[in-house]
């Protein structure tokens, strides 16, 4: 049995855009591992299937590259795919004697340490991140056969009736709302998720959630409805697999190009994703894939994009959740 490898160091939203490779019939006869970044094992752990992998610290890189190399001697991949990772890992596969080592052919490492690299210019963004990552695992592989459709992840949340309880969360009755982001895109105004709130909350109950890190883009949102009894901040409150939950029973969730919506989407949630124009953040790229997703995106992909989100109004997503009523009844 052919043993393989596949690394990637990124975020959220980056490893739920790769991890679902691992299903593609290619590896059917594999025996496949993952390293992952350290603190994202609640993605693996809530797989379906469940993956087999390691965490390592971006950061903390000589411990890592220790550590790493250690794994690589005693498991013995035959093939490691990098799809994302710094210099440290390539150097890794390479001390290692990892006969196939595939990556992206872009940064100097991967000339020096990969002996199987694809060049990809995936910031032109003509496809989705995850057909990039099974385009670079079936390249690894050497499969040349007829490309089939890349695989979606799938999650499962825990079944927690106790913490639905605890919030007084009622299945299917109440709207999430996660505003926050790494800020590696355009994200919709404040004053527009304001709106939407005031209005979804005539009617419905609505959730917030985040981290520490996303309290600039909740700051505002939360004063506004302090006191409001239909508007319940969850902020700082759920642990992963907690959120996992919350998501899961919404009758929707509305969030911006962020892991949260690859979380959301990848579990069946109905997710209303709101995205950037600007082709390096475009969903073409990023979207969240599930079967229940629908994106919501300015039609502006030319400059100045100071505006380009105020073309996603709130009636779009008002109708958009109307519709989901509708078909829920």
């Amino acid at each position: 049995m052919k043993k393989v490898l596949l690394i990637r160091l990124d975020k959220i939203g980056d490893l739920i855009s790769t991890m679902p490779v691992d299903q593609a019939d290619l590896l059917k006869n594999c025996e496949v591992r993952w390293v992952i970044a350290k603190g994202l094992a609640f993605v693996p752990d809530n797989a379906v299937p469940q993956r087999t992998y390691i965490e390592l610290s971006k950061e903390d890189w000589k411990t890592s590259l220790k550590a790493l190399v250690q794994y690589l001697r005693e498991f013995k991949p035959d093939v490691a795919v990098s799809f994302q990772a710094p210099w440290w890992v390539n150097y890794a596969l390479w001390i290692a004697g990892t006969p196939v080592r595939a990556g992206v052919q872009s940064q100097w490492h991967s000339f020096l340490f990969l002996n199987k690299g694809l060049r990809q210019r995936r910031s032109k963004a003509i496809q989705h991140e995850a057909d990039y990552n099974f385009d670079l695992l079936r390249y690894a592989m050497g499969d040349t056969s007829a490309r089939p459709a890349t695989p979606v992840l799938k999650l499962q949340a825990p079944e927690n009736p106790e913490l639905l309880r605890k919030f007084n969360l009622v299945p299917q009755h109440y709207v999430v709302v996660h505003p926050g982001m790494a800020g590696s895109a355009l994200n919709w105004p404040t004053e527009n998720y304001i709106a939407l709130i005031r209005k979804v909350a005539e009617t419905t109950q609505v959730i917030l959630t985040g981290t520490p890190a996303d309290e600039p883009f909740l700051k505002d949102i939360k004063a506004a409805f302090k006191d409001h009894p239909k508007v319940l901040s969850l902020q700082n409150l759920l642990k992963a697999p907690e959120l996992f939950t919350v998501l899961k029973n919404a009758k929707a969730v509305i969030v911006p190009s962020t892991g949260v919506a690859h979380m959301a989407a990848s579990l069946g949630a109905k997710v209303l994703g709101l995205y950037s124009p600007i082709r390096v953040q475009h969903p073409r790229r990023w979207a969240a894939r599930g079967e229940n997703v629908q994106i919501f995106v300015s039609n502006n992909e030319n400059p100045p994009y100071d505006s380009a989100m105020n073309e996603i109004s709130v009636e779009d997503l008002l109708k958009a959740l109307g519709s989901i009523s509708t078909s829920s009844n």
